[in-house]
């Protein structure tokens, strides 16, 4: 699995091979990342793209998480296709994303996880983020395969993780070494 910062000539493949109906989520993605504002990574295996994350450089995506802990840097609209779940992808999407963001200087990352979604949320905590309490709400409208549109509210948790080097001993400390918001 190669996970890389999407590059204009991925967009055409990204749209052939892994189609958004009613938007085109990718093209957003990579406007974001030509703004500045953002990093939007593909994981591929070959030339089959099998997940995707983006990284928000403009800190928190919801008004309290942003309020609460500013400056942190959000992992987000983290997408594992279907059928390569359970893999490792949403993982490594992750970690490269981590890298991404010591990479230029930030000791602090986040994502939000929606209360309906505990199996994003083990995957979180297992990689180490934990909860703040932050929480916001998430309007938004999705696009079926048959192009019906859905509208969804979200509720979503806001996770921290810290990015320094060197953690301290044990979870507690660990928790203890959290930044208060």
């Amino acid at each position: 699995m190669d996970v890389r910062v999407c590059a204009a000539e991925d967009l055409a493949r990204l749209r052939a091979q892994w189609p958004t109906p009613g938007s085109d989520v990718h093209g957003a993605h990579v406007a974001a990342q030509q703004r500045g504002s953002a990093s939007y990574l593909v994981a591929w295996r070959g030339p089959m793209p099998l997940g995707s994350a983006m990284v928000n450089w403009d800190g928190c995506v919801g008004a309290n998480a942003r309020s609460t802990y500013p400056g942190c840097v959000e992992i987000h609209h983290l997408q594992v296709r279907s059928e390569q779940r359970g893999r490792g992808v949403g993982a490594e999407l992750i970690t490269v994303a981590e890298e991404l963001i010591r990479s230029r200087g930030h000791t602090r990352a986040c994502l939000g996880v929606a209360a309906e979604n505990p199996g994003a949320a083990r995957l979180y905590r297992r990689l180490g983020y934990r909860p703040t309490g932050v929480r916001d709400l998430t309007a938004y409208t999705w696009i079926d395969e048959d192009g019906v549109a859905h509208d969804e509210i979200e509720d979503d948790e806001l996770l921290v993780k810290c990015l320094d080097a060197q953690r301290p001993a044990g979870l507690s400390a660990w928790r203890a070494a959290l930044p208060d918001p």
